[in-house]
C-alpha cells in the first residue's frame, strides 16, 4: 500500500457509539482528520459535541438511504478526498431462523453487507487513481464461527468477508488496502443494536473486550505505527482472545473435516490427471 496522506481523512460510519466513535475519537486526538456519521445526529448530541470541539465534522448518513452516496460526495468536499473508509455501521439480528420474515432478512443483509459494498463502489476509483487508500471493514468472529440464534447475522459478515477478501486482491495492486477486523465480545452499546435482548454477557457489560485497546489496534494496524510498526501486512485483524479461540475452533474443524474427507475429495478428478 502507498503511504497515506499526513494528516490523513477519515470518514466512519456509525458513529454514535462503540467501536465507530472511539475510533473517532482516537483519530482526532492524533491529529488526524475526521468525518463521522450517523443515521440520525439528534439522538447523539454529546457525541457530535466531542467530535466537533476536536475539530471533527459530523454527518447525517443512513447508509442504506437511496442518496447515500450523495452524501458521501458532499463529505469529500469537506476536505477533497477520503483516504480511510470505515464500514462500521452494522446491527445484529438473533433469534430462531424460522421466526425471521424475509423483510427482516433483507434488511439485515442490506445494512451489513450492501451498504458497505455501495460506499466501497464509491470511494475506490478515486483510491485507484491516487494510488493510495484503506477501506476497513468491521466484522466480527460471527463472520468466522456461525453459532444458533445468529444465521442471518453471521450471513451477512461471512459475506462481507467474502467480499473483502476478493477486493484485498483485487485492490492490491492499486496501492488501496483493505482490512478486516473481526472484533470479539467488546463493551460497547452494540446490544443496543441487536433485534432481541438475548446476549446477557453484551448487555451486563461483562465482555471481556475492552474498546480502547481494540481502537488503539485497529489505529495502528491501520497506519503501522506503535505496536504494529513493522508488522507484515495482512487482510484479516482478529480482536480478543474470546475472539481468537474461536477462530482456533474452526481452523481445527476445518483441519478435521478435510483430513476426514480426502479419502473421498482425492479420487474426483479425471483420471488422466488424478496423478499430477
Amino acid at each position: 500500500m502507498s503511504s497515506l496522506p499526513k494528516p490523513p481523512v477519515w470518514l466512519i460510519t456509525g458513529c454514535s457509539s462503540g467501536f465507530g466513535l472511539n475510533l473517532a475519537l482516537l483519530a482526532l486526538r492524533n491529529g488526524h482528520k475526521v468525518i463521522a456519521s450517523s443515521r440520525n445526529i439528534s439522538k447523539t448530541p454529546k457525541e457530535v459535541s466531542q467530535i466537533e470541539k476536536l475539530g471533527g465534522a459530523w454527518i447525517e448518513l443512513d447508509v442504506c438511504s437511496p442518496n447515500a452516496t450523495t452524501i458521501l460526495d458532499k463529505a469529500t468536499a469537506i476536505h477533497g478526498r477520503i483516504d480511510i473508509l470505515v464500514n462500521n455501521a452494522a446491527y445484529a439480528l438473533l433469534g430462531a431462523f424460522e421466526t425471521f420474515s424475509d423483510a427482516e432478512c433483507r434488511a439485515e443483509m442490506e445494512t451489513n453487507f450492501f451498504a458497505p459494498l455501495n460506499l466501497c463502489r464509491h470511494v475506490i476509483p478515486r483510491m485507484r487513481t491516487r494510488r493510495s487508500g484503506l477501506i476497513i471493514n468491521m466484522s466480527s468472529t460471527a463472520g468466522i464461527e456461525a453459532k444458533p440464534s445468529r444465521t442471518m447475522y453471521s450471513a451477512s459478515k461471512f459475506a462481507l468477508e467474502a467480499f473483502s477478501e476478493a477486493l484485498y486482491h483485487e485492490m492490491k495492486p492499486f496501492g488501496v488496502r483493505v482490512l478486516l477486523v473481526e472484533p470479539g465480545a467488546f463493551r460497547s452499546s452494540f446490544a443496543e443494536n441487536m433485534t432481541v435482548g438475548a446476549v446477557h454477557q453484551l448487555r451486563s457489560g461483562s465482555s471481556p473486550g475492552d474498546l480502547e485497546k481494540g481502537c488503539q489496534a485497529i489505529f495502528d494496524v491501520a497506519l503501522k505505527t506503535g505496536q504494529a510498526e513493522g508488522m507484515e501486512e495482512f487482510l484479516r485483524l482478529p480482536l480478543g482472545k474470546d475472539g481468537s479461540e474461536r477462530w482456533k475452533v474452526k481452523l481445527k474443524d476445518l483441519r478435521k473435516t478435510l483430513d476426514a474427507t480426502e479419502f473421498i475429495w482425492s479420487k474426483t478428478d479425471h483420471d488422466d490427471i488424478a496423478g499430477q
